[in-house]
């Protein structure tokens, strides 16, 4: 404890080799199979070891993971000859009511969150779904994320559209009308109201468009030449300054004022410039239109904030 105040780092002083290697091969053999050669390469690349181990070495770790009930087997060699963790005693202690709390916590979150952060978190309920012994809870974990309703193939391949800002062509199971064969050029995934949108342009509905992703019943299928054109239309942007020392933009112009705040529109195409723009007002601006900019500034400040309470965490 002495030398770890003292210099701030671990060293082999430190450690009990084969406690501290058996926990750290545990943990590379839970994510998958790993070879020999794979095992060597980790341990030579932990920021703590920096040495390769030899197979007998291996075969000490491995003996004492078995010890505390694992169960470790070598595959065929055709098949690379991998060790894998077939079974181990440990597992995740977590009762009815902290199940609560989670599903509680995911819900809040889901208001807020962007998909990339959705995804995220759906893994990690998975991961905790899977060691859970409680075939009830298990399932409710496993089945709380408006993703699980969407197909998988459905769902990477429009990823890879949104992307790549390819064209597409979708079949969609409207509710009203049945099956439909819309080109859409993709522009982004976007989670609203706990449901998950394909957002893009289509001359079916004339400019920009929403589709639920759970109506999308097939993969879409990748266009090879872009028919669809994107034009950017100005968007007027309505906000109020309580700073009346501001100086205006030449795109800006004041529409009404009294005595504690002037009403201004700002005409732009280039909305990432007018978030920052509206931002740099700090609480001096209130954004009264368009509701999606207004949303956009919202959804800004709330990772912002989230940010800095992680921070100080």
């Amino acid at each position: 404890m002495k030398e770890f105040l003292q210099t701030n780092k671990v060293t082999y002083n430190l450690m009990s080799f084969t406690g501290f290697k058996s926990m750290l091969l545990f943990s590379y053999l839970l994510q998958a199979p790993r070879s020999y050669e794979e095992i060597k390469e980790y341990f030579a690349s932990h920021e703590y070891l920096n040495e390769t181990i030899s197979i007998d070495t291996l075969r000490v770790y491995i003996y004492s993971l078995e010890r505390l009930g694992c169960v470790i087997v070598k595959g065929k060699k055709a098949e690379g000859s991998k060790y894998t963790l077939v079974k181990h005693p440990f597992g995740l202690k977590i009762n009815d009511e902290q199940i609560k709390s989670l599903v509680k916590i995911f819900k809040t979150l889901l208001k807020s969150i962007d998909l990339d952060d959705l995804i995220s978190l759906t893994k990690f309920f998975d991961k905790i779904a899977n060691e859970i012994k409680n075939e009830e809870l298990k399932s409710l974990l496993e089945n709380i994320s408006p993703l699980k309703k969407i197909k998988p193939e459905v769902l990477q391949t429009l990823l890879k559209a949104c992307e790549r800002k390819d064209e597409i062509n979708i079949t969609y199971k409207s509710p009203n009308s049945g099956i439909k064969y819309i080109d859409v050029l993709a522009q982004k995934l976007i989670l609203k109201n706990g449901k998950i949108y394909l957002q893009g342009m289509s001359p079916k509905y004339k400019g920009e468009a929403n589709f639920i992703l759970t109506r999308i019943i097939e993969p879409p299928a990748i266009k090879l030449e872009k028919t669809i054109e994107v034009k950017d239309e100005p968007v007027v942007i309505g906000f109020e300054l309580y700073d009346k020392n501001i100086e205006l933009s030449d795109n800006e112009k004041i529409i009404s004022e009294d005595s504690e705040k002037l009403v201004v529109e700002m005409t732009t195409e280039n909305t990432f410039y007018a978030r920052q723009r509206v931002l740099s007002f700090g609480k001096n601006c209130k954004v009264l239109y368009p509701q999606s900019f207004k949303e956009d500034v919202i959804s800004t400040l709330k990772k912002m904030k989230e940010a800095y309470i992680a921070e100080k965490i």
